[in-house]
């Protein structure tokens, strides 16, 4: 099972349709799952959500994604317009998470919405981009515009295109602030990459990406702090797992690693995080009042675990029983 996608240098490149390189990467129905239970949900970490709501998000993505291989779209001529629009946000914000932790190795998404991101300069009203993440291995940084679509096409739509540019390109810079220290993230220094991750389903109905690079920037700034970064990216699994009846186990394939899981018996799969992420986000979720001082040092000890498990993940072929993303958070089909 893969998801197709292809590569452009530019939004006049897409608009050309000259590709810079045309790839595929293996995804699965647990790949979904997983994706769908983490995309969307840091702007909500100071919520408990609810099972039900958990639920649904799976649902809505099995509803309409047909995970034989290859992914195609399903049941959307049943939808009136506005659910349409509905539907494609939730497609197109799941299969850039996908993606970006795929293919450019990023643990952690900044949903652009939380709370507590700082604008020190805007330009008018621009909006901005959905999402911000960091490869901590290379120092690359990627602003992220995510667009979907359910409409059978060759090609994202242009104008969608166009809109996304221009969020992107509202962006200048990003201060990245960790333990006291502040990092600048933009195009001059080379370490801020800006990608359009488009998703849609092609004339055949089969789920394809197109990611582009939009090359002009404005005026606005983001203050970004990591250690809040990486509590919102976990926070919502930790407090519904601890609010769940949960258990504690080992997969063969990882040995060593304990995850602490929850069973979905109305989708056959356990979803969950590595137990010493979970462990180290739990007494964060009791406090009430978070601040950047209480938080401090939270993103290296998360990054510490998630460095050895790279170590043993990097060794694992290809499977359907189960989905481990570089972030600790898995789906297991039960048996």
């Amino acid at each position: 099972m893969s998801i197709q996608f292809s590569n452009y240098a530019s939004v006049s490149d897409y608009k050309d349709r000259i590709t810079s390189s045309s790839q595929v990467f293996y995804a699965n129905k647990l790949t979904l799952i997983r994706g769908a239970i983490t995309a969307g949900l840091a702007p909500k970490a100071h919520l408990n959500i609810t099972r039900e709501v958990l639920e649904w998000k799976i649902a809505t993505m099995l509803a309409f994604i047909n995970t034989s291989s290859p992914f195609t779209i399903k049941n959307v001529s049943d939808l009136e317009t506005s659910e349409k629009v509905t539907v494609a946000y939730f497609i197109g914000m799941v299969f850039a998470q996908i993606q970006m932790q795929k293919m450019y190795n990023v643990r952690h998404l900044m949903h652009l919405k939380s709370d507590n991101i700082t604008v020190t300069s805007s330009p008018g009203d621009l909006k901005n981009p959905d999402l911000w993440g960091l490869d901590y291995i290379t120092g690359q940084s990627y602003l992220v515009e995510a667009k979907g679509s359910t409409k059978c096409s060759e090609y994202f739509s242009n104008s969608y295109v166009n809109k996304a540019e221009i969020q992107l390109n509202a962006i200048l810079q990003i201060h990245y602030n960790l333990g006291g220290h502040t990092t600048t993230y933009d195009q001059a220094s080379f370490n801020l990459n800006k990608l359009i991750v488009a998703t849609h389903p092609n004339i055949n109905g089969e789920i394809m990406q197109h990611v582009i690079d939009p090359k002009n920037e404005e005026q606005k700034i983001l203050d970004i702090n990591g250690d809040e970064m990486v509590y919102k990216h976990y926070a919502h699994l930790v407090k519904f797992i601890n609010n769940e009846k949960a258990k504690s186990i080992e997969i063969n394939n990882i040995s060593g690693v304990k995850f602490k899981m929850i069973d979905l018996d109305s989708f056959n799969c356990s979803i969950g995080i590595m137990e010493n992420i979970y462990e180290i986000l739990k007494p964060y979720t009791k406090v009430e009042n978070l601040t950047e001082a209480i938080l401090s040092n939270l993103h290296q000890e998360v990054n510490d675990s998630l460095d050895e498990l790279d170590k043993l993940i990097n060794k694992i072929p290809d499977n359907d029983k189960f989905s481990i993303g570089i972030d600790g958070i898995i789906v297991i089909e039960k048996n």
